[in-house]
Protein backbone atom coordinates (compact mmCIF):
# COMPACT_ATOMS: atom_id res chain seq x y z
CA UNK A 1 0.00 0.00 0.00
CA UNK A 2 2.69 2.60 0.64
CA UNK A 3 4.28 1.46 -2.69
CA UNK A 4 0.69 2.28 -4.67
CA UNK A 5 0.63 6.21 -2.22
CA UNK A 6 3.89 6.80 -3.48
CA UNK A 7 3.29 6.04 -7.17
CA UNK A 8 0.38 8.58 -7.43
CA UNK A 9 2.16 11.18 -6.26
CA UNK A 10 4.74 11.27 -8.61
CA UNK A 11 1.94 10.11 -11.25
CA UNK A 12 0.43 13.89 -10.40
CA UNK A 13 4.04 14.88 -11.14
CA UNK A 14 3.65 13.28 -14.70
CA UNK A 15 0.40 14.95 -15.20
CA UNK A 16 1.68 18.66 -14.90
CA UNK A 17 4.68 19.46 -17.49
CA UNK A 18 7.19 21.75 -15.88
CA UNK A 19 9.89 23.88 -18.34
CA UNK A 20 12.46 23.04 -15.91
CA UNK A 21 13.91 20.36 -14.62
CA UNK A 22 12.61 18.74 -11.47
CA UNK A 23 14.15 17.09 -8.73
CA UNK A 24 12.17 15.42 -6.14
CA UNK A 25 13.00 14.54 -2.44
CA UNK A 26 11.50 12.12 -0.73
CA UNK A 27 12.88 11.13 2.78
CA UNK A 28 10.67 7.95 3.95
CA UNK A 29 11.94 4.58 3.74
CA UNK A 30 11.66 2.29 0.82
CA UNK A 31 11.33 6.09 -1.11
CA UNK A 32 11.04 6.45 -4.96
CA UNK A 33 12.55 9.84 -4.98
CA UNK A 34 15.74 10.95 -6.64
CA UNK A 35 16.97 11.97 -3.44
CA UNK A 36 16.10 11.25 0.37
CA UNK A 37 18.86 14.46 1.64
CA UNK A 38 17.07 17.63 0.52
CA UNK A 39 20.32 19.62 1.00
CA UNK A 40 21.76 17.16 -1.42
CA UNK A 41 18.97 17.62 -3.99
CA UNK A 42 19.50 21.45 -3.32
CA UNK A 43 23.16 21.71 -4.10
CA UNK A 44 22.86 19.26 -7.11
CA UNK A 45 19.97 21.87 -8.77
CA UNK A 46 20.87 24.31 -11.59
CA UNK A 47 19.51 27.77 -11.18
CA UNK A 48 16.07 27.76 -12.28
CA UNK A 49 14.94 24.47 -11.36
CA UNK A 50 12.61 22.71 -9.34
CA UNK A 51 12.77 21.24 -5.76
CA UNK A 52 9.16 18.69 -5.45
CA UNK A 53 9.42 17.99 -2.13
CA UNK A 54 6.85 15.41 -1.26
CA UNK A 55 4.64 15.12 1.96
CA UNK A 56 6.79 12.97 5.20
CA UNK A 57 6.32 12.10 9.09
CA UNK A 58 10.29 13.03 9.50
CA UNK A 59 11.10 17.20 8.87
CA UNK A 60 13.57 17.41 5.96
CA UNK A 61 16.03 19.82 8.53
CA UNK A 62 17.44 22.99 7.78
CA UNK A 63 18.92 24.10 4.07
CA UNK A 64 20.96 26.28 2.86
CA UNK A 65 19.71 27.97 -0.48
CA UNK A 66 22.90 29.39 -2.76
CA UNK A 67 21.33 29.49 -6.98
CA UNK A 68 17.91 30.63 -7.77
CA UNK A 69 15.63 27.39 -7.12
CA UNK A 70 11.44 26.62 -6.93
CA UNK A 71 11.12 24.65 -4.13
CA UNK A 72 7.52 23.23 -3.17
CA UNK A 73 5.71 20.95 -1.33
CA UNK A 74 2.24 19.83 -2.09
CA UNK A 75 0.17 21.85 0.11
CA UNK A 76 0.36 22.57 4.05
CA UNK A 77 -2.92 20.78 5.54
CA UNK A 78 -2.32 17.77 6.58
CA UNK A 79 -6.10 16.22 5.84
CA UNK A 80 -5.08 16.54 2.10
CA UNK A 81 -1.89 14.46 2.04
CA UNK A 82 -2.65 11.48 4.04
CA UNK A 83 -1.84 13.39 7.33
CA UNK A 84 1.90 14.81 6.25
CA UNK A 85 3.23 17.10 5.08
CA UNK A 86 6.92 18.53 3.37
CA UNK A 87 8.12 19.59 6.71
CA UNK A 88 11.30 22.02 6.45
CA UNK A 89 12.55 23.40 9.46
CA UNK A 90 15.11 26.70 8.29
CA UNK A 91 15.90 27.74 5.36
CA UNK A 92 18.63 30.40 4.42
CA UNK A 93 18.95 32.59 1.57
CA UNK A 94 22.30 32.81 0.65
CA UNK A 95 24.55 33.79 -2.78
CA UNK A 96 22.80 33.43 -6.09
CA UNK A 97 19.14 32.60 -4.66
CA UNK A 98 18.01 36.41 -5.79
CA UNK A 99 14.53 35.36 -7.26
CA UNK A 100 13.77 32.26 -5.40
CA UNK A 101 10.25 30.86 -5.07
CA UNK A 102 9.19 28.82 -2.17
CA UNK A 103 5.76 27.63 -1.69
CA UNK A 104 3.39 24.56 -0.83
CA UNK A 105 5.45 23.96 2.52
CA UNK A 106 5.90 23.80 6.28
CA UNK A 107 8.69 26.07 7.30
CA UNK A 108 9.68 27.23 10.72
CA UNK A 109 12.26 30.08 9.63
CA UNK A 110 12.92 31.49 6.38
CA UNK A 111 15.99 33.97 6.34
CA UNK A 112 18.59 35.82 4.26
CA UNK A 113 21.14 33.97 5.96
CA UNK A 114 23.95 35.72 7.90
CA UNK A 115 26.55 34.87 6.09
CA UNK A 116 25.26 36.44 2.76
CA UNK A 117 25.37 40.22 3.60
CA UNK A 118 27.32 41.16 0.84
CA UNK A 119 24.88 39.95 -1.65
CA UNK A 120 22.11 40.59 -3.26
CA UNK A 121 18.63 38.72 -2.35
CA UNK A 122 16.10 40.71 -3.68
CA UNK A 123 13.14 39.20 -5.54
CA UNK A 124 12.37 36.40 -3.18
CA UNK A 125 8.40 35.11 -3.35
CA UNK A 126 6.98 32.92 -0.04
CA UNK A 127 3.51 31.94 -0.90
CA UNK A 128 0.85 29.30 0.57
CA UNK A 129 3.61 28.05 3.46
CA UNK A 130 2.58 27.72 6.86
CA UNK A 131 5.41 29.79 9.16
CA UNK A 132 5.77 28.96 12.74
CA UNK A 133 7.86 31.15 13.16
CA UNK A 134 9.09 33.95 10.84
CA UNK A 135 10.42 35.25 7.30
CA UNK A 136 13.20 38.00 8.08
CA UNK A 137 15.44 39.83 5.01
CA UNK A 138 18.76 41.01 4.99
CA UNK A 139 20.38 43.08 7.54
CA UNK A 140 22.38 45.19 5.71
CA UNK A 141 20.52 47.83 3.58
CA UNK A 142 18.70 47.14 0.09
CA UNK A 143 20.42 43.66 -0.33
CA UNK A 144 16.76 41.63 0.23
CA UNK A 145 14.20 43.85 -1.76
CA UNK A 146 11.46 43.49 -3.47
CA UNK A 147 10.43 40.12 -1.46
CA UNK A 148 6.28 38.97 -1.86
CA UNK A 149 5.21 37.20 0.78
CA UNK A 150 1.82 36.64 0.39
CA UNK A 151 -0.72 33.72 0.84
CA UNK A 152 0.96 32.07 4.04
CA UNK A 153 -0.61 30.85 7.45
CA UNK A 154 2.10 32.42 10.06
CA UNK A 155 0.77 30.62 13.25
CA UNK A 156 3.38 31.78 15.64
CA UNK A 157 2.39 34.66 17.88
CA UNK A 158 5.77 36.35 18.26
CA UNK A 159 7.63 37.85 15.01
CA UNK A 160 5.71 37.11 11.69
CA UNK A 161 7.24 39.39 9.01
CA UNK A 162 10.73 41.20 9.29
CA UNK A 163 11.90 43.17 6.14
CA UNK A 164 14.48 44.79 8.25
CA UNK A 165 15.65 48.50 8.39
CA UNK A 166 17.00 49.87 5.28
CA UNK A 167 14.97 47.11 2.98
CA UNK A 168 12.70 48.49 0.27
CA UNK A 169 9.56 47.35 -1.43
CA UNK A 170 8.40 44.62 0.21
CA UNK A 171 4.82 43.44 -0.13
CA UNK A 172 3.21 41.47 2.46
CA UNK A 173 0.03 40.56 1.65
CA UNK A 174 -3.27 38.12 1.78
CA UNK A 175 -1.70 36.34 4.83
CA UNK A 176 -3.33 35.09 7.70
CA UNK A 177 -1.14 35.70 11.41
CA UNK A 178 -1.09 35.48 14.55
CA UNK A 179 2.41 37.38 15.20
CA UNK A 180 3.06 40.88 14.50
CA UNK A 181 5.13 42.97 11.62
CA UNK A 182 8.56 44.25 12.48
CA UNK A 183 10.79 46.62 10.93
CA UNK A 184 8.88 47.33 7.82
CA UNK A 185 9.98 50.58 6.04
CA UNK A 186 8.03 53.39 4.05
CA UNK A 187 8.06 51.77 1.07
CA UNK A 188 6.76 48.73 1.82
CA UNK A 189 2.91 47.53 2.07
CA UNK A 190 0.88 45.90 4.42
CA UNK A 191 -2.40 44.63 3.03
CA UNK A 192 -5.07 42.15 2.87
CA UNK A 193 -4.06 40.00 5.83
CA UNK A 194 -5.96 38.98 8.84
CA UNK A 195 -4.69 39.40 12.18
CA UNK A 196 -5.91 37.40 14.75
CA UNK A 197 -5.08 37.70 18.71
CA UNK A 198 -6.47 36.16 21.65
CA UNK A 199 -4.32 38.29 24.25
CA UNK A 200 -5.06 41.22 26.00
CA UNK A 201 -2.48 43.37 24.82
CA UNK A 202 -0.90 42.57 21.53
CA UNK A 203 1.33 44.73 19.14
CA UNK A 204 0.60 44.34 15.83
CA UNK A 205 3.48 46.63 14.58
CA UNK A 206 6.80 46.89 16.22
CA UNK A 207 9.73 49.27 15.04
CA UNK A 208 7.98 50.07 11.62
CA UNK A 209 8.17 53.22 9.83
CA UNK A 210 4.85 54.41 7.67
CA UNK A 211 4.01 51.51 5.66
CA UNK A 212 0.96 50.76 3.90
CA UNK A 213 -1.54 49.60 5.49
CA UNK A 214 -4.58 48.78 3.94
CA UNK A 215 -7.22 46.53 3.46
CA UNK A 216 -6.62 44.24 6.47
CA UNK A 217 -8.93 42.81 9.25
CA UNK A 218 -7.86 43.16 13.01
CA UNK A 219 -9.30 40.84 15.07
CA UNK A 220 -9.57 40.08 19.07
CA UNK A 221 -11.48 37.18 21.01
CA UNK A 222 -9.97 38.25 24.05
CA UNK A 223 -10.32 42.15 25.99
CA UNK A 224 -7.81 44.31 23.58
CA UNK A 225 -8.89 47.62 23.50
CA UNK A 226 -6.50 49.35 20.79
CA UNK A 227 -4.64 47.89 17.99
CA UNK A 228 -0.86 47.82 19.41
CA UNK A 229 1.37 49.62 17.82
CA UNK A 230 4.99 50.20 19.43
CA UNK A 231 7.48 52.75 18.19
CA UNK A 232 5.85 52.91 14.95
CA UNK A 233 4.08 55.60 12.60
CA UNK A 234 1.55 53.76 11.08
CA UNK A 235 -1.66 55.27 8.96
CA UNK A 236 -4.26 53.01 8.91
CA UNK A 237 -6.86 53.69 5.74
CA UNK A 238 -9.59 50.72 4.32
CA UNK A 239 -9.22 48.54 7.24
CA UNK A 240 -11.61 46.77 9.43
CA UNK A 241 -11.27 45.87 13.64
CA UNK A 242 -13.50 43.67 14.80
CA UNK A 243 -13.39 42.10 18.90
CA UNK A 244 -15.52 39.99 20.15
CA UNK A 245 -15.25 41.04 23.83
CA UNK A 246 -14.77 45.15 24.09
CA UNK A 247 -14.83 48.25 21.95
CA UNK A 248 -11.58 48.55 20.40
CA UNK A 249 -10.30 52.34 19.94
CA UNK A 250 -10.78 53.78 16.50
CA UNK A 251 -7.80 53.80 14.10
CA UNK A 252 -6.18 56.77 13.12
CA UNK A 253 -6.81 56.82 9.28
CA UNK A 254 -9.55 57.26 6.85
CA UNK A 255 -12.25 55.16 5.39
CA UNK A 256 -11.56 52.17 8.28
CA UNK A 257 -14.40 50.27 9.46
CA UNK A 258 -13.70 50.24 13.33
CA UNK A 259 -15.76 47.74 15.59
CA UNK A 260 -17.12 46.20 12.38
CA UNK A 261 -18.16 42.35 12.49
CA UNK A 262 -16.43 41.57 8.93
CA UNK A 263 -19.02 38.83 8.52
CA UNK A 264 -17.14 35.63 8.12
CA UNK A 265 -18.59 32.97 6.30
CA UNK A 266 -17.92 30.48 8.82
CA UNK A 267 -15.66 30.97 11.81
CA UNK A 268 -16.77 29.95 15.03
CA UNK A 269 -15.46 32.29 17.47
CA UNK A 270 -15.08 31.80 21.68
CA UNK A 271 -13.98 34.02 23.84
CA UNK A 272 -9.98 34.16 24.72
CA UNK A 273 -9.34 31.42 22.46
CA UNK A 274 -8.77 31.65 17.95
CA UNK A 275 -10.45 29.81 15.57
CA UNK A 276 -9.10 26.76 14.14
CA UNK A 277 -7.57 27.48 10.84
CA UNK A 278 -8.38 24.32 8.45
CA UNK A 279 -11.72 24.04 9.35
CA UNK A 280 -12.73 27.72 9.41
CA UNK A 281 -13.90 29.81 5.76
CA UNK A 282 -12.39 33.42 6.23
CA UNK A 283 -14.01 34.18 2.93
CA UNK A 284 -16.79 36.96 3.37
CA UNK A 285 -20.07 36.22 3.14
CA UNK A 286 -22.87 37.71 1.44
CA UNK A 287 -24.12 41.22 3.01
CA UNK A 288 -20.41 41.60 4.63
CA UNK A 289 -19.32 45.10 4.68
CA UNK A 290 -16.22 44.55 3.27
CA UNK A 291 -17.02 43.33 0.09
CA UNK A 292 -15.92 46.04 -2.36
CA UNK A 293 -14.81 48.05 0.50
CA UNK A 294 -11.09 47.91 -0.11
CA UNK A 295 -8.77 50.90 -1.13
CA UNK A 296 -8.89 48.63 -4.62
CA UNK A 297 -12.31 47.85 -4.68
CA UNK A 298 -11.71 44.56 -4.22
CA UNK A 299 -12.58 42.74 -0.83
CA UNK A 300 -11.05 43.59 2.48
CA UNK A 301 -9.00 40.21 3.71
CA UNK A 302 -7.22 37.45 2.59
CA UNK A 303 -9.56 36.99 -0.28
CA UNK A 304 -9.14 40.79 -1.62
CA UNK A 305 -6.73 42.20 -4.08
CA UNK A 306 -8.18 39.62 -7.02
CA UNK A 307 -5.57 36.74 -5.42
CA UNK A 308 -6.84 32.75 -4.75
CA UNK A 309 -5.98 32.29 -1.09
CA UNK A 310 -6.13 28.68 -0.55
CA UNK A 311 -6.35 27.70 3.02
CA UNK A 312 -4.67 24.31 2.14
CA UNK A 313 -0.88 26.02 1.12
CA UNK A 314 -1.43 23.87 -2.72
CA UNK A 315 0.98 25.86 -4.81
CA UNK A 316 -0.80 27.34 -7.97
CA UNK A 317 -0.62 25.33 -11.27
CA UNK A 318 0.13 21.79 -9.63
CA UNK A 319 -1.98 18.83 -10.17
CA UNK A 320 -3.94 17.42 -6.37
CA UNK A 321 -5.99 14.25 -6.12
CA UNK A 322 -9.60 14.19 -5.81
CA UNK A 323 -10.44 10.95 -6.00
CA UNK A 324 -8.90 7.43 -5.84
CA UNK A 325 -10.78 3.82 -6.52
CA UNK A 326 -9.11 0.41 -6.28
CA UNK A 327 -11.71 -1.18 -8.79
CA UNK A 328 -10.37 -4.59 -7.97
CA UNK A 329 -8.77 -5.18 -4.07
CA UNK A 330 -8.81 -8.84 -4.26
CA UNK A 331 -5.89 -9.54 -6.89
CA UNK A 332 -3.93 -12.89 -7.34
CA UNK A 333 -0.44 -12.70 -7.37
CA UNK A 334 1.47 -11.64 -10.34
CA UNK A 335 -1.93 -9.71 -11.07
CA UNK A 336 -2.51 -6.09 -11.92
CA UNK A 337 -3.87 -4.02 -9.25
CA UNK A 338 -6.38 -1.09 -11.06
CA UNK A 339 -6.43 1.59 -9.57
CA UNK A 340 -8.63 4.84 -11.23
CA UNK A 341 -7.50 8.82 -9.44
CA UNK A 342 -8.64 12.15 -11.04
CA UNK A 343 -6.41 14.98 -9.99
CA UNK A 344 -7.23 18.69 -10.33
CA UNK A 345 -5.11 21.21 -11.54
CA UNK A 346 -5.29 24.36 -9.24
CA UNK A 347 -4.97 27.58 -11.25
Amino acid sequence: MKTLKITILFGLLSLFSFSQTVHTVDNRDQSGGQFTDLQAAVDAASPGDIIQVLPSPDSYGNIDVTETLTIMGLGHNPANTNGEVAKIQNISLKGNSAGSEIKGLRISRIDAGTASNSVNLDDMHIINNRITSYVSGSTTDNLSDGWIVEGNYFSSTSTNIVPETGTDDWQMKNNYMRGFFTKAGNTSIITNNIMLTSSNSHIFFYNCDNPLVNNNIFISTGNLTEIGVNNSTIVFDYNITYSTALTIDPLPGSNNLDNTNPMFADVAFTFNEIPDFYTSDFDLAAGSPGINAGSDGTDIGIFGNNFLFDPNGRPNLTPYPESITITNSVVAPGQTLNVNFTATQKQ
